[in-house]
């Protein structure tokens, strides 16, 4: 991985949280949750669907809102599994839509008590709206709009086969750059002025920082070795450590880890970021936007000393203490930056400064453009939503405004549940100790066990390794040199403490092995075959009331909610008029259930 240059890799999504168990494998309660069903609904519905005559047909109106069969296919569809009915029967139907109700009453509701008046939700609302209604611009005038040809894809699919060895130069400033460039060129030695001159990674090794594959890469980094040949040194380009000069040492042919389809997902990402860049060049000019050189010149030339990122995420340097960013009285009414509808003096960029975090504000190393780009960010907040509902009339477009009216939506129903539901319940020690008592064979955690794995494509190789590795040859060098896994160069292999049922693929031969230590043979797997060493075992054990107490706590809570809320759901429902539409309802699909 190679930093600066290369493209940050995809989060794993997070797995969800036991509640009562710590082993993932949580025993659901009989008992429904309907607030949290009810809290993701509003959010699925918002979601939206194609629009057809059919799916237009109401189900449910509860006073002056509707539930179409558009709407609740679309909520049979994404709703998180355990919470969906065990039938696909008008029964099941009936139990999906009823929660569909519920969460319409509680909007209801809400806005009957106020809540979209409290202080609290005006400021949610403030900070909510702005960010809604640029991502509503993005996704309708941009996504949208973008199309990817089988033309585009096939030539990134090819790029994608290639794998480049890049040395660096980074320095704080584009002249630098240019000075070394042609320092370089004349025929000093890149290794020796990366040694001498480089602020970024690898600069004690000439400014090696190996290699990666394209769609790894920082796709305007890519777009420019695309162009260029083995031994050739790039014009300076800006990435996330300042200005960098980059050197092909070598390109190579490879078979790619991802596939063709994360090519069409890059190809239209990087169309996507270009047309965002080309809209805000757009509203630049509308505005009229200036930037001042001189007041962003002398800005720059007041910046303190860079502060190691490392003392920054170690606490060793905070606001209190971080360096100020002074400036001499007499500048302080100079203008940096106007547009149609307000400007900045040097004194309102001190103050976006101070406002700033510490990782947030311009440094040193990243030039002059790193003020310019505060100035920028700070001025689209302001722009964007105006511009997004005002020219760009995202508001105007139904599934917009279906999901804007449904986000307000969410929020007054957590504010009922909140006030109405959880401010009421208590759960004194005596009740859980009870449980605790009474539910050990719950509470008590499975088995964990840390393993490793090989990944190979063919047998023979599998059995070759299995051989030397129960000869006791390094398992961590047999990983490095024959696993064909994507994750190697992350994790070696290695799962991690870890409960059954998180690598289905190798759970029954890793938690068969007996012994620490222990080698598995070869077994065939869905991408080839593996083998594994069992690294450690964590025996099953049964939690201390005090480590347990905090999840007995939610369990009960939940519990005792859910019974308060069904309760008042009875009465609150008595105060509107609700229609369900059977024959309508027999027409919806449900396609997926519980079971």
């Amino acid at each position: 991985m190679m930093p600066g240059i290369c493209s940050r890799p995809g989060e794993r999504p997070a797995g969800s949280k036991d509640i009562i168990n710590a082993d993932g494998d949580r025993k659901e309660s009989e008992v429904r949750k309907s607030a949290l069903i009810i809290a993701g609904l509003a959010v699925i519905v918002a979601a939206g669907c194609s629009k057809t005559d059919r799916k237009d047909l109401i189900v449910a109106e509860v006073a002056t809102k509707t539930i179409t069969i558009g709407e609740f296919e679309t909520t049979a569809e994404t709703l998180e599994n355990k919470y969906l009915p065990e039938t696909s029967d008008m029964a099941g139907k009936k139990d999906l839509l009823q929660h569909m109700i519920n969460k319409e009453i509680m909007a209801l509701k809400a806005e009957a008590l106020g809540y979209q008046n409290e202080e609290a939700f005006n400021r949610f609302w403030t900070q909510f709206r702005g960010p809604f209604l640029i991502t509503a611009l993005w996704d309708q005038k941009i996504s949208k709009s973008v199309t990817v040809t089988e033309a585009e894809i096939d030539k990134y699919w090819e790029e994608m086969h290639y794998e480049y060895t890049l040395s660096q130069i980074v320095v704080a400033n584009e002249q630098d750059a240019l000075s070394l460039r042609e320092r370089a060129l004349a025929g000093e030695d890149f290794a020796q002025l990366a040694k001498d001159y480089s602020l970024g990674p690898g600069a004690e090794n000439g400014g090696f920082v190996g290699s990666s594959p394209v769609g790894k890469i920082h796709w305007w980094v890519e777009e420019m070795l695309f162009t260029m040949k083995e031994d050739e040194i790039s014009q300076p380009v800006r990435t996330d450590s300042g200005w960098t000069l980059i050197k092909i040492m070598k390109k190579r042919k490879i078979v790619p880890d991802e596939d063709r389809e994360y090519a069409t997902r890059r190809v239209r990402g990087i169309k996507e970021y270009k047309g965002r860049d080309v809209l805000k060049e757009q509203i630049e000019r509308d505005i009229n936007l200036q930037i001042f050189t001189d007041a962003v010149n002398l800005v720059y030339n007041a910046l303190p000393e860079d502060v190691p990122f490392e003392d920054i995420v170690n606490y060793k340097v905070t606001r209190d203490n971080a360096p100020a960013l002074n400036i001499e009285e007499q500048y302080l009414d100079m203008m940096i930056c106007q547009y149609d509808d307000g400007s900045y003096t040097i004194k309102d960029f001190i103050d976006l400064y101070n406002a700033a975090s510490l990782v947030e504000r311009p440094r040193r190393q990243y030039g002059r453009e790193n003020i310019v780009q505060l100035l920028k960010k700070v001025i689209y907040d302001k722009i964007l939503p105006v511009y997004a509902e005002e020219v760009a009339r995202v508001l105007e477009i139904p599934e917009v405004k279906k999901n804007y009216d449904n986000r307000r939506e969410q929020y007054l129903v957590y504010r009922l549940y909140q006030d109405q539901i959880e401010d009421e319940i208590t759960v004194t020690i005596r009740e859980m100790q009870d449980f605790y008592d009474n539910n050990k064979d719950f509470i008590f955690t499975k088995e964990r066990r840390n393993f490793q794995v090989i990944v190979l494509e063919k047998e023979d190789a599998a059995r070759i390794v299995e051989k030397r590795a129960k000869e006791g040859e390094n398992f961590d060098k047999l990983v490095r040199d024959f696993s064909k896994d994507p994750s190697v160069k992350e994790n070696m292999g290695k799962t991690g403490l870890v409960y059954p049922g998180n690598y289905l693929e190798y759970d029954g031969v890793a938690f068969a092995l007996g012994a620490e230590g222990d080698v598995s043979d070869a077994f065939q797997i869905s991408r080839g075959w593996a083998v594994v060493k069992l690294l450690q075992i964590e025996p099953g054990r049964l939690p201390s009331f005090e480590e347990a107490s905090s999840t007995i706590k939610q369990d009960l809570t939940e519990k005792k909610g859910e019974a308060l809320l069904q309760e008042k759901l009875k009465k609150w429902a008595e105060e509107y008029e609700i229609k369900i539409n059977e024959k309508n309802l027999a027409k919806a699909e449900m396609k997926r259930t519980r079971l």
